[in-house]
């Protein structure tokens, strides 16, 4: 008898997710369901072919990602399917270096620490201090960049020898302190795999079927990885599509398609889409063909039923723009009954968003930015948090530099200098150093206080029983609440239910983690290090705006792709390289696959970028993705004239900063006539001017 979630499945969707022995490279379209065949295989695996879940790793990209395929999996095959190793690539190497990272011979031991991005911007800082560097010149985040490239593809762009300095000493800190960055994690896994043939094995022996989710977006030391470890069974199962590939610029290797063809081969193309109509596709189909160096081609197909051609619409300015996909959303909203939430606004860069975000706020619409400041990354919750870590390990003299005048306490930048001097003369902790200074008074007295509350906090931690006690106990205990509420505003009353919101976390952290207090306590630690922006959730109905790099992977009923012009999509860098060329072209088949029932392209004939006017062409891509190869602007049937482009109209109410509340007598141009309560009286202004909005 058939299992009911195999019966869910097309024939292509199951002829992968039913796929036993050997490799298999699933080509899965935009909306094809890729999750849902790799879930399946996964289970299939388990409840048909016996094999045991220990024998199972799945890697994605994204804590989102991977939670919902264990969620998924055990769904299906039951509890007993827990055991499978699903991580993020990261993640997955913190389990590996746990246990085998001593085996390097670095000095590193397998209780280190993750430090976060924010983090190593602040070494950065701290060491180009150190070093007298002028810090004008040495900018953190163009050291950090090259750190990381020369760390992940041995790239060496340090411009001079102070960079390397840099450099040097960053490692230098990481390994006194036993910190691994986000690059460490893969790195120093890779290495282990490739320097010591018996942990390889190990794994090697004990995977024997490895999955890999996102497969396009891999960069070449994640595939060697994975290569290496399914070097013995050749079970490597990977799902993705090469016309997705949009990050090169974070490493991203495109070539991985055609390594993975010539390293082990296979293949079967899931191309029927669930998620758009057929003239959506169509538009899609036709815009990626244009990509010639294409490692599998296909063409998507729906099930859905044609839909509406998308709207291809020019606007005589860049206000104008805004202003009829404005008015287009509040029709949307009225007569359709669209949700703002399942609208977008998409652009190529975030510095085109300000002409959107000025336009919806006048017509109070309501917005969300995707992809802005993390939760993990605000400051209150990075200082908890380095307080908790510091009382879990009082030897991490980074996370104590952090927190150790924070409520103040006396304590200084000298004194916390001469204590990291005796730390490092003596080869002590920070912590440890303290009682060797030679101070006195409210300083000493300060620094002793604050030892004795760590220590203190320490050994209730350790008498703790669930994680979420953990939180509130450390934020009152350290007088950090305290502090808060003497600021007495509403930023510090935001921030006390920050850390309140920490405390939730926390209790869903007890019941997901396994082992003792101390054992749940660092997996969770670990795991926010780990969080990234991609995991956070939108919450309220509001237009998302945002590029098209951090909506991949989502989908909208009506989707509004703006600023369609050559010269801003593509990018001006693209007409210098066919490659860079295909992966713009890739980036569009992004946005024109997120939308379900409608896509609108945009454009204007005049736009004013960096405080200057420009006057761009149409987009090429506007061109490669209709049937014929001019621009024409399209309208449905059922739609008469052209979109609404005026934000005012004569009998309008509105509000100006200066001249108070008046109606709109006439419209010329961009020009409107408003009549202002006496003494004002009759003016002329320009109908996009920002202190005018309509009421």
């Amino acid at each position: 008898m058939m299992n009911k979630w195999l019966e869910k499945l097309n024939p292509k969707q199951y002829q992968a997710a039913t796929h036993i022995d050997g490799p298999l490279f699933v080509i899965a379209g935009a909306g094809t369901g890729k999750t849902r065949t790799l879930t399946t295989r996964v289970a299939y695996l388990i409840e048909n072919a016996g094999i045991s879940p220990e024998s199972i790793l799945a890697v994605t990209f994204t804590n989102k990602a991977a939670k919902e395929m264990r969620e998924r999996i055990i769904d299906m095959a039951g509890p007993y399917a827990s055991g499978c190793w699903i991580y993020t690539f990261h993640s997955f190497g913190v389990q590996v270096l746990r246990k085998d990272i001593e085996r390097l011979g670095m000095g590193y031991t397998r209780n280190f620490n993750i430090i976060d991005e924010d983090d190593v911007k602040s070494f950065i800082r701290e060491i180009i201090k150190k070093l007298n560097m002028d810090s004008k010149h040495y900018k953190i985040n163009d050291l950090r960049n090259k750190i990381s490239r020369f760390k992940h593809f041995n790239e060496d762009s340090f411009d001079d020898y102070n960079e390397k300095m840099v450099f040097q000493s960053y490692q230098q800190e990481l390994s006194l302190n036993n910190l691994l960055d986000f690059d460490d994690l893969q790195l120093l896994t890779f290495k282990l795999f490739s320097e010591d043939h018996e942990v390889l094995e190990r794994y090697q022996e004990r995977f024997q079927y490895i999955l890999v989710d996102e497969f396009q977006d891999t960069d070449h030391i994640q595939y060697q990885m994975m290569k290496m470890l399914a070097g013995k069974h050749k079970n490597l199962f990977v799902v993705g599509d090469p016309d997705q590939s949009i990050y090169a610029f974070r490493g991203a290797n495109y070539e991985n398609a055609n390594h993975f063809n010539k390293d082990f081969g296979g293949e079967c193309v899931l191309d029927l889409n669930y998620r758009s109509t057929v003239e959506i596709l169509k538009f899609a189909n036709r815009l990626i063909a244009q990509n010639q160096h294409r490692p599998f081609k296909k063409n998507l197909e729906s099930n859905l039923g044609n839909g509406k051609e998308p709207f291809i619409w020019t606007a005589p300015t860049d206000f104008a723009e805004a202003t009829m996909i404005a008015n287009e959303i509040i029709r949307l909203v009225k007569e359709e009954g669209i949700p703002y939430q399942d609208i977008a606004i998409l652009y190529r860069n975030n510095a085109l968003s300000r002409q959107f975000e000025d336009t919806l706020m006048k017509y109070n619409i309501p917005y969300v930015m995707y992809g802005g400041i993390s939760f993990y990354q605000r400051r209150e919750i990075k200082d908890i948090l380095a307080y908790i870590r510091l009382i879990v390990n009082p030897t991490l003299d980074f996370y104590l530099k952090r927190i150790i005048n924070v409520p103040r306490r006396s304590i200084g930048p000298t004194t916390i200098n001469k204590i990291e001097l005796i730390s490092k003369e003596k080869n002590i902790s920070m912590m440890e150093a303290i009682d060797y200074l030679d101070i006195n008074g409210k300083t000493m007295e300060s620094l002793k206080n604050f030892k004795s509350l760590i220590f203190e906090m320490k050994e209730r931690l350790e008498s703790m029983e669930t994680l979420e006690e953990v939180v509130m106990y450390v934020a009152y205990q350290t007088g950090y609440i305290m502090m808060l509420e003497e600021e007495k505003d509403d930023i510090s009353e935001e921030r006390i239910d920050n850390i309140k919101e920490l405390k939730s976390v926390f209790v869903m952290g007890n019941e997901f983690y396994e082992g003792t207090f101390i054992e749940k306590l660092q997996q969770l630690l670990d795991q926010i290090a780990l969080y990234t922006d991609l995991d956070k959730a939108q919450q309220k109905d509001a237009v998302v705006l945002s590029t098209y790099h951090q909506v991949k992977g989502l989908e909208f009923d009506c989707v509004f792709m703006a600023v369609m012009e050559d010269q801003i999509f593509p990018s001006p860098q693209a007409s210098m390289d066919p490659r860079d060329m295909e992966e713009e072209r890739r980036i569009a088949y992004v946005g024109v696959t997120r939308a379900k029932r409608r896509l609108y392209l945009t454009r204007s004939e005049k736009r004013l970028l960096y405080g200057s006017f420009i006057y761009p062409r149409a987009s090429r891509f506007l061109r490669e993705m209709q049937p014929t190869k001019e621009i024409l602007t399209k309208f449905n049937k059922e739609q008469t004239g052209t979109p609404n482009t005026s934000f005012l109209k004569p009998g309008d109410k509105v509000m100006h900063q200066i001249f108070g509340s008046g109606i709109v007598v006439s419209i010329e141009g961009e020009i409107a006539t408003i009549a202002f309560s006496l003494p004002h009286g009759i003016k002329k202004i320009l109908e996009n001017h920002p202190s005018i909005k309509k009421v």
